[in-house]
């Protein structure tokens, strides 16, 4: 045991000294943070309003609601029939419907864009549009319902920042297969070989030193996104810290699969970065995989930093899970097995 500690403190102080490393493994997530932040965040022109209108049979209400947001250029207007209009806000394509009815006006909003929805809301009940009732000769005083559609959540980088978690476990748990490379190309395990050292016991150190440093970045990802955008934590922490383990030891299982086949660090770093690029655009954890084309949509789904990133918005944020928690875990057990099934059958020391 003494050894062992020995071990894990040696792989610490060489990470530590590793400024590249220390680099990408803490101030390259938080950099994403703040840049996906200032986009996400709420900041910058906003993108014009588009707003369905909904009227079984012409009304007052109808009139004078297209006049006024006609004369709106930040305000796009269609005019459609209920269903498609509410499939049209399911999918994000649409940031309000309104259904006019007699006496009744019914606001749908994407939970995902309830700030937005506010905000047409009070404009729905300004002065200017009820002088428009007025001067059609309608109360100003009908009732107004709001609904809610889709997740209960409503801001972008509450969706982002379990994905900059994942993104960052994955490429701890791909690239910290580096070092193991980079001993194995300097000849020190076969130098090692010839010690009563045994080699289990100094891959189970590196690992352990990984899996560390895992829980370190989720507290500094976690921390850099409560402090500068205000994201809390709605889930158990105990919960959290279960499925970061699990991410982490899936992704190091691929990456000591990955490395198997290279003989130096170089190579190492071709085969691992057409493995990780991939998967950080096409897995869905910066947006939803439903604003990709529809040709690839069903990539994600064959990506296990898709389930990853799915499991972490819903035990971090409380976003309903896309695929269900139930088949992430199954999916990422899957790709844990069998990563790891195949880095023991092509491993090698030397």
């Amino acid at each position: 045991m003494k050894v062992f500690i020995h071990l894990v403190l040696a792989h610490l102080k060489n990470t530590v000294r590793d400024r590249m490393a220390l680099f990408w493994f803490f101030a390259f997530p938080v950099l994403f943070v703040f840049l996906f932040g200032i986009i996400f965040g709420g900041g910058g022109k906003p993108s014009p309003l588009s707003v369905s209108i909904v009227e079984a049979t012409p009304t007052p209400s109808g009139e004078a609601l297209r006049f006024a947001l006609s004369q709106d250029n930040t305000v796009r207007l269609f005019n459609e029939t209920i269903s498609p209009a509410l499939e049209a806000l399911q999918a994000r394509k649409r940031d309000v419907v309104v259904q006019i009815e007699e006496g009744k006006i019914t606001v749908y909003t994407h939970s995902q864009s309830t700030e937005r929805a506010q905000v047409f809301l009070g404009y729905l009940k300004s002065a200017l549009f009820e002088q428009k009732l007025l001067e059609v000769g309608v109360a100003p005083d009908a009732v107004i319902e709001m609904k809610t559609v889709g997740a209960l959540h409503s801001r972008q980088i509450d969706y982002f920042l379990p994905g900059v978690l994942a993104m960052a476990l994955m490429q701890l748990g791909l690239f910290g297969t580096l070092d193991f490379v980079g001993l194995r190309e300097r000849k020190i395990i076969r130098h090692l070989g010839a010690t009563p050292l045994r080699r289990g016991l100094l891959l189970a150190s590196e690992i352990t030193v990984r899996m560390g440093i895992s829980l370190l970045q989720t507290g500094v990802i976690i921390t850099a996104g409560w402090l500068f955008f205000k994201v809390r934590v709605s889930g158990s922490p105990l919960i959290l810290l279960l499925w970061v383990l699990f991410g982490s030891a899936t992704f190091v299982s691929l990456g000591y699969f990955i490395v198997s086949f290279a003989r130096t660090i170089e190579s190492a770093e071709g085969i691992i970065q057409m493995v990780q690029f991939p998967m950080m655009f096409l897995s869905g954890i910066f947006f939803p995989p439903e604003m990709m084309p529809e040709s690839i949509r069903f990539i994600p789904r064959l990506l296990p930093l898709s389930y990853f990133g799915d499991a972490l918005r819903n035990v971090m944020v409380g976003i309903p899970a896309q695929f269900g928690l139930v088949q992430d875990f199954i999916v990422l057990l899957g790709w844990l097995g069998v990563s790891s099934f195949l880095a023991l059958r092509f491993f090698r020391w030397e």
